[in-house]
């Protein structure tokens, strides 16, 4: 079959599912240059995840593949009768910075197409979701999504914005289909700082937070929420350990001893914690570790657990919530949050100590 190239501007994520039979039932083909072609945009200014790598934040240029359900109906989308009988968990690819699938589909010479996509794509055999649309199976697509416990194994994952009731009426003026992505989890990264310069050492050595809900379901829902999440029976509390040792890597060795200006970054580049969206609950705590290296004989560490409710009420999806730790030489430790949702916009919280 022919392949076609793509051009595209955005960036990814992952997850996994039942894979589905690719049936062409396709109605009526026409002219070569109605070949269905996408162009996809970020929904938000940057993405999380690039070249499929875990637990990392990046631009839009390093999306490495996508899925595609397409639904044809004769008239309107139904979704308790329509399913993807046009193109079923059709894998778009990246090869040599070009974009192809295959078979190559057409837009239909009457009737719709409703389209919804995720990213990045996911293989039969993923352990971390589930995906259960066949080409026969009626109603939106649906995923089950298991965040994996090792941090550097975590992924952003993107679904689009659904294109409901399509024509090739609808495609820009390069005859291409926008495909509009946002991001389904919530991201949590860590900055810290000094309340005042030090002549000695000191290091956030260790984060530990939880509890939270391992496993949900995303369904689609007719409303600007577009998708919502719900826990599934099953689902675990986990907790999460970072540090800057070599059995929980996470965070950077920054000496804060000098950073008093900014909260710097402290959280590697592929250690942001990948979760989702969920409610936090008055039991969830969080641990803090900072040593003070007073002497080479001489270190102490001091050791804050507080209530992480305190400091965020609500996990919510396509949200960065960074937890800043703002260190004193007294061994004094306040913990603040500020939230963007790749619009930066700040909450205020309260600060304890």
């Amino acid at each position: 079959m022919k392949r076609k190239e793509y051009i595209l501007l955005s960036a990814a994520l992952l997850i996994a599912f039942t894979s589905c039979d690719k049936s062409r039932n396709n109605p009526e083909l026409v002219k070569e240059n109605d070949k269905i072609d996408f162009v996809t945009t970020p929904f938000h200014e940057s993405f999380i995840q690039a070249n499929q790598a875990r637990g990392s934040e990046t631009g839009n240029d390093d999306m490495q593949n996508f899925g595609i359900y397409a639904y044809y109906t004769t008239d309107t989308f139904t979704p308790g009768t329509s399913s993807p009988n046009f193109m079923c968990n059709t894998r778009v690819q990246k090869a040599n910075e070009q974009w192809t699938y295959a078979p190559l589909m057409y837009w239909p010479s009457s009737g719709n197409l409703s389209f919804f996509a995720y990213s990045p794509y996911a293989e039969a055999n993923d352990l971390y979701s589930a995906l259960t649309s066949t080409n026969t199976t009626s109603g939106y697509p649906r995923l089950t999504y298991t965040v994996p416990d090792a941090i550097i194994t975590q992924r952003d994952l993107l679904v689009s914005l659904p294109l409901i009731d399509q024509t090739k009426a609808n495609t820009n003026s390069n005859g291409k289909l926008p495909l509009t992505f946002k991001h389904a989890l919530s991201s949590i990264v860590f900055k810290a700082k000094m309340s005042s310069s030090c002549d000695f050492p000191v290091r956030v050595t260790s984060i530990t937070l939880g509890d939270f809900k391992h496993k949900a379901t995303l369904s689609y829902v007719n409303s600007p929420e577009i998708f919502s999440w719900t826990t599934t029976q099953d689902a675990e509390d986990k907790s999460y350990t970072l540090s800057t040792n070599n059995t929980d890597p996470g965070l950077e060795d920054t000496d804060l001893s000098k950073i008093t200006n900014e909260y710097t970054s402290i959280t590697s580049t592929n250690s942001h914690l990948m979760l989702l969206p969920q409610e936090i609950d008055a039991s969830d705590e969080i641990q803090v570790s900072v040593e003070y290296r007073f002497a080479a004989e001489s270190i102490q560490t001091r050791v804050i657990t507080v209530s992480l409710k305190q400091i965020i009420n609500s996990l919510e999806s396509g949200k960065r919530y960074s937890i800043n730790i703002l260190v004193s030489a007294l061994a004094n430790i306040t913990l603040t949050c500020t939230v963007a949702p790749w619009i930066p916009e700040t909450v205020n919280v309260p600060e304890f100590k």
